[in-house]
This record gives C-alpha cells, sequence and structure tokens, in this order.
C-alpha cells in the first residue's frame, strides 16, 4: 500500500516537473497530456491518469509551484535564525547576503521561475489559479512573515509598505537573473536598499 502511493507521489512529481519544463521552455499554449507524456518519457495517457483535464493538470503545476515557494520561504527563515542566534541584530550587509542567497537560490531553478511568470500572465481565465502565485497567496502571506522578520533582524522598520517593497525587489532581482539572464551585483543592490530603510527606534516596540 505505502509503496504504491510512494509510487504514484513519484509519477505524480514527475509529470509536475515535465509540465513545467514545457511551459518554461514553449509557453503555456504548448502544454498537453500528450506532450507531458513524451517529455516525461512515460506511456500515452499516464498523464491523464493522474490529472484528467488541462484544468487538472494546471492545478497540478501551480500546487507543486506554490509548495516549493513556501519550502524558499522557510529556508530563508531558518538562514535568519542560524545568523541571528544568541539575539544579535544583524548588520545590513549580513542581511543583504542572507535575501541575495534566497535570490541565488531561486535563479538556480529557472525552469520553475520562467513557469511560474508564464503563469501569471496567462491565467487570467483561472483566477483562482493565477492568485496562487501572485500576492493574494499563502505564499505570499508566508513570505510576508519572514520579511518581515528579516527587517527586524536588522533593526529597520517592518512596515506594510518596506515588507511589500522588499518583496518586490527581491522578484524583480529573480526575475532578472532567471529571464534576462544578467549578472548583477545582488548584496551591493539589496544593501542600497536596506540602508535607505527607516531604522527602528531604540525606545519603540511597535513594529510599524
Amino acid at each position: 500500500m505505502s509503496t504504491r502511493v510512494s509510487g504514484a507521489d513519484e509519477r505524480r512529481e514527475l509529470i509536475a516537473n515535465s509540465a513545467i519544463r514545457i511551459i518554461s521552455r514553449d509557453g503555456l499554449r504548448a502544454l498537453t497530456h500528450r506532450a507531458v507524456d513524451q517529455e516525461a518519457g512515460i506511456p500515452q495517457g499516464s498523464t491523464s491518469h493522474h490529472a484528467r483535464t488541462r484544468l487538472s493538470l494546471l492545478e497540478l503545476v501551480v500546487e507543486t509551484l506554490a509548495e516549493r515557494a513556501i519550502a524558499d520561504a522557510e529556508h530563508a527563515a531558518r538562514a535568519l535564525n542560524t545568523s541571528s542566534r544568541g539575539e544579535r541584530r544583524l548588520s545590513v550587509a549580513e542581511l543583504a547576503g542572507i535575501i541575495a542567497a534566497l535570490v541565488d537560490r531561486l535563479a538556480e531553478r529557472r525552469d520553475d521561475m520562467k513557469a511560474r511568470y508564464a503563469l501569471i500572465l496567462e491565467l487570467d481565465d483561472s483566477p483562482s489559479l493565477q492568485r496562487k502565485l501572485t500576492t493574494r497567496s499563502t505564499v505570499h502571506a508566508i513570505t510576508r512573515e519572514v520579511t518581515s522578520s528579516l527587517l527586524a533582524s536588522a533593526g529597520l522598520i517592518n512596515s506594510d509598505e518596506r515588507i511589500e517593497e522588499l518583496i518586490s525587489l527581491t522578484d524583480s532581482l529573480v526575475f532578472t537573473r532567471t529571464v534576462i539572464r544578467a549578472t548583477i551585483p545582488l548584496e551591493s543592490i539589496l544593501a542600497a536598499y536596506l540602508r535607505g530603510v527607516v531604522p527602528i527606534p531604540a525606545d519603540s516596540t511597535d513594529k510599524s
């Protein structure tokens, strides 16, 4: 029983990864069940067994990307906890380094990022799926929490405005690395932004 379940999970992951590669390489219009079967090297009809409709196939892709984005946010949170162990305030340079490492981690998964951008642009007819990849998603809520902690760890104001600015900057850097494929000085760009964020007053306990 457990082996059967494990095998099904592995096949679903193979299908999701193959679908992501197709979207990244050829665009969303190229995504079909037959194309995924061919990309994954599995018997014809296998994808339909796990995702009967095109919508269910898109749902599988979006859920996979969302799960990985949550894992990325949790990874950043662990990096923060390790760096700030002993409740020492981080320097701007240290914080920039943590965020730059996250950008690098995301940019390494170029297919995932390109597929995400394509889905955001082309899923206008499926707003519920589109939301899972945008600022109205559970992923975004978790990212906001992590970003708030990152700013506070360096003694910087973590208002809603600053949180959204830093998330937007980080996403822009990932886009530049994965789509434009430009080599840019991540840490210096991030540090320049962070140095412009107002510090939390020493006698203040209000996060806003």
